[in-house]
């Protein structure tokens, strides 16, 4: 019997966290289901473990690459895959128990839906939940406001993603044909090749959006020297997209760069240079004007302030 659903999961060096993402796709209820693990190059045992646990499981699939990305090695699996939807789940992430049940009844419903994703819980080092992807997302927010149902089509789909990439890839279900259609990831986007496949994606097709937290990652702290790289990319998928999404909704333009800018500022004052972030969040702030952002110049010209007085002590 071919496949409702083939989960794609790429690992390298996540043997601490592999066994509970494995142990919640059993959690699904879903009986025809495939799972394929991507090892790319993992030093820490993990591809042993990986064939112990195909030898236990017949419906686990076990690739092997050498370094390649997870970008290759999600596309390399979903090329593998048999099921009808492609459910991503990272090694060092987990479902909540009937996390694709409740996406694929919601798919059926809406046939329109090429994609849907969910909510996601973002736990710390202690194992407690500190906020969810949506609490930071005004759109969203008023999206959850708006919709009485748990599940919704989301209105302007592709102009909601650009304004602010809210999906988290372990909570994506996608048509596979769909996928396969469009070419997958773009591995030539280094860090948010998940946000272009996105979009790219809703261009062509409703998306789908349940309220619900039905996953849960490990909040990681920022690496300082990635972040900047992740913001750089940011920049080359908002090049890429922003013609085709100002004829959609030229707010969400507006949007995109108020972020981008807000998101350098961030930055710039992780690493003490709050001039820089001082320019950064008034840009922001001129481009989508929000109490948060002028608190945030507010913060800069105090930090601006007390660095200029050591500086003349």
């Amino acid at each position: 019997m071919k496949p409702t659903v083939s989960v794609i999961i790429p690992n390298k060096n996540c043997l601490p966290s592999l066994p509970q993402a494995i142990e919640s796709i059993w959690q699904q209820n879903i009986d025809n289901i495939e799972v394929i693990i991507v090892d790319d190059g993992s030093t820490d045992g993990s591809w042993k473990w990986i064939c112990q646990l195909c030898r236990k499981h017949n419906n686990i699939i076990a690739l092997k690459l050498n370094g390649e990305g997870t970008s290759t090695a999600r596309n390399h699996a979903v090329r593998v895959a048999s099921g009808t939807y492609i459910a991503f789940l990272d090694a060092d992430k987990f479902w909540y128990k009937n996390k694709l049940q409740q996406q694929i009844k919601f798919m059926k419903e809406k046939p329109q839906l090429g994609i849907c994703f969910t909510n996601c819980e973002l736990i710390n080092d202690k194992s407690e939940v500190t906020h969810d992807s949506f609490t930071h997302s005004n759109y969203f927010k008023q999206q959850i406001v708006q919709h009485s149902a748990d599940a919704f089509v989301i209105p302007k789909g592709a102009a909601a993603i650009f304004s602010e990439n809210i999906i988290g890839t372990s909570t994506v279900l996608v048509r596979r044909d769909l996928y396969l259609a469009l070419d997958g990831f773009d591995h030539n986007i280094k860090l948010v090749s998940d946000w272009d496949l996105w979009l790219k994606i809703a261009l062509h097709t409703a998306i789908g959006c349940i309220k619900k937290p039905l996953a849960a990652c490990l909040r990681k702290k920022t690496i300082i020297p990635n972040r900047i790289k992740q913001l750089k990319a940011v920049e080359q998928v908002i090049r890429r997209y922003e013609r085709k999404i100002k004829t959609i909704d030229p707010y969400a333009v507006r949007s995109a760069h108020a972020h981008l800018s807000e998101s350098y500022a961030e930055y710039y004052r992780q690493v003490a240079r709050p001039t820089q972030a001082l320019a950064c969040d008034i840009k922001a702030l001129c481009e989508q004007p929000a109490s948060r952002r002028f608190r945030n110049i507010l913060t800069d010209l105090k930090l601006t302030i007390q660095m200029s007085g050591y500086a003349t002590i």
